[in-house]
């Protein structure tokens, strides 16, 4: 049975989705998810486990920043070690060796290879089974290329792995997990440390998605003179020719492709938004699900048009996100920038 699967960015949202349809939620693990300022503490993990237990629901939890080799086994005793206690159902995981170090250890847990991974391959799928991926999360770069989906897909379930795609999130430049734009803006990241409720102590960089921090997003105003004196310029010819620069994307209207295709979960990116426009979203996703789970190919105008509105919300919220984003950006660096020009 094809799973719908929610965000959880605080214990409200962990109850609104799974109450408005969704199979499943995930949630971050505090300082350890690409995600920054929307996960959940060590005890709320375990409120949040609880909750979807008993709604007899499924709950993953997001530890897919970058981890260091030295902090694996930590993660294991102080970490995976109580989401598998309490009752959590998957870890989605981007460090191929955290990955394996998850499979060895706690062989009952799904080990969810994330989005983050751009799995866009036949060999990328081959090599995260041998790291003991149960699921595979396909590349945003493939996302309306059905014929590769549907190959991918196909292979691997050969294997005995479920397949995943996001319907509706975001798309970096060159697929989630796969850009390296953010490097350019070094000179920016910030160093946070974070303090759980148990009183481990973790440390983000700000700036830096692959270390859980988020972006500025500089790929949206690569036209700024901020960004042109930062980033090569053949770098920035080859991005404005680019048409899915940090993409919003919303893939409703396939949904009754992806479930003849076989996709195993479908997952709705969202953490970062207000809960009511979260639950609202899941619970027409939901409805999508169920009409084109009953028909061949259903009329789903009436849930598009109540979508799209939803989704006029959010990019507004998104633009105003990026706003501030930019602004803190031009603050980190200008001063630095002035220097170095003197």
């Amino acid at each position: 049975m094809v799973e719908l699967l929610g965000p959880g960015g605080t214990i409200e949202m962990v109850r609104a989705v799974l109450s408005n349809g969704a199979d499943s939620v995930f949630v971050g693990a505090f300082g350890f998810s690409r995600r920054s300022g929307y996960e959940l503490k060590h005890s709320e993990v375990k409120e949040a486990i609880n909750i979807a237990k008993g709604m007899k629901k499924k709950i993953y939890i997001a530890m897919n920043a970058f981890i260091e080799k030295e902090m694996i086994q930590t993660l294991l005793e102080k970490r995976v070690s109580d989401y598998a206690k309490w009752g959590a159902d998957g870890i989605i995981v981007k460090t191929p060796e955290f990955m394996r170090a998850i499979s060895n250890s706690y062989p009952d847990l799904e080990v969810v290879a994330s989005v983050g991974c751009h799995i866009d391959s036949k060999e990328k799928i081959d090599f995260y089974s041998k790291m003991g991926a149960t699921t595979v999360v396909l590349s945003t770069e493939l996302r309306r290329d059905f014929e590769k989906i549907a190959d991918l897909s196909d292979y691997a379930h050969s294997l005995g792995l479920k397949t995943e795609i996001l319907i509706n999130g975001t798309a970096c430049y060159r697929g989630v997990g796969n850009c390296n734009f953010f490097s350019y803006f070094k000179d920016a990241f910030e160093t946070i440390t974070l303090v759980d409720s148990d009183g481990f102590k973790v440390e983000k960089i700000f700036g830096n998605p692959e270390k859980g921090g988020g972006c500025y997003r500089p790929c949206l105003y690569i036209g700024d003179p901020i960004v042109k004196a930062l980033a090569p310029s053949s770098v920035l010819e080859e991005m404005r020719i680019e048409k899915n620069l940090n993409e919003r994307f919303t893939l409703a209207r396939e949904i009754p492709k992806f479930l003849e295709i076989g996709i195993d979960i479908l997952k709705i990116q969202g953490r970062k938004y207000p809960v009511d426009l979260v639950a609202s979203m899941t619970r027409i996703f939901a409805k999508i699900l169920e009409k084109s789970l009953k028909a061949r190919d259903p009329d789903l105008s009436e849930e598009i048009s109540r979508l799209d509105l939803l989704l006029k919300e959010l990019d507004a919220i998104r633009e105003e996100q990026t706003k501030k984003l930019r602004k803190k950006l031009y603050e980190k660096l200008t001063p630095k920038i002035e220097i170095a020009q003197e």
